[in-house]
C-alpha cells in the first residue's frame, strides 16, 4: 500500500497533464478538479513567494535581482500548466468550484503570483498594523503635492 501511494505521489505531474488536457479540451470540471489546479498553482505562488520578497527587498540595480527573478523563471518552466490552471482559475465562479475550494482560493489569493478571481476575499495584510500611507514620488527628485496628510492605519487588535 505504501508503494503505491509514493508511486501515486511520484506521478503527480501526470494528473496535472491529463487534467490539462481535460482543461484545454473545455470537458466540464468536477470540484476535486478546481481543487487539485488550485493547490498546483497555490503551492507554486508559495514558493515563488520566498524569491520574490527577497527581490522585494533590494535595490533596483542589484546583482542578486538577476539570480532571483531566474531562479522565478526557472520555477515557471518547471510548472507547464501554470498560465492554463491560472486562467480557468481567475474566471470561474463560486458556485462551479464549491465552498471548500472557495476557502482554498482565499487561502491563496493574497500571493503576488496567485491569479485568483475578482470574487475573491484577498488578505494581503495583518490585521495589527500602525502607520500612514503617503503619496511617493513616481521618480526620484519628483514632487508630491497632497491634499491631506495620508492615512492613518492604527492597531485594531489592542
Amino acid at each position: 500500500m505504501a508503494a503505491v501511494v509514493l508511486l501515486m505521489a511520484a506521478c503527480g505531474g501526470g494528473n496535472a497533464s491529463k487534467l490539462a488536457d481535460k482543461v484545454k479540451d473545455n470537458l466540464p470540471l468536477s470540484e476535486g478538479d478546481y481543487t487539485e489546479m488550485i493547490h498546483y498553482c497555490g503551492k507554486f505562488a508559495e514558493e515563488v513567494q520566498k524569491y520574490q520578497d527577497k527581490l522585494n527587498a533590494l535595490p533596483s540595480d542589484s546583482p542578486e535581482g538577476d539570480e532571483l527573478t531566474a531562479k522565478i523563471a526557472e520555477l515557471k518552466e518547471k510548472n507547464p500548466d501554470l498560465d492554463l490552471f491560472s486562467s480557468r482559475i481567475e474566471n470561474c465562479t463560486e458556485e462551479e468550484i464549491g465552498e471548500k475550494n472557495v476557502a482554498l482560493i482565499n487561502k491563496y489569493a493574497g500571493l503576488i503570483w496567485f491569479d485568483a478571481p475578482s470574487w475573491a476575499d484577498i488578505q494581503t495584510t495583518s490585521d495589527n498594523i500602525e502607520g500612514i500611507i503617503e503619496q511617493t514620488p513616481a521618480q526620484p527628485g519628483d514632487t508630491v503635492i497632497a491634499g491631506g496628510a495620508g492615512v492613518v492605519l492604527t492597531e485594531t487588535n489592542k
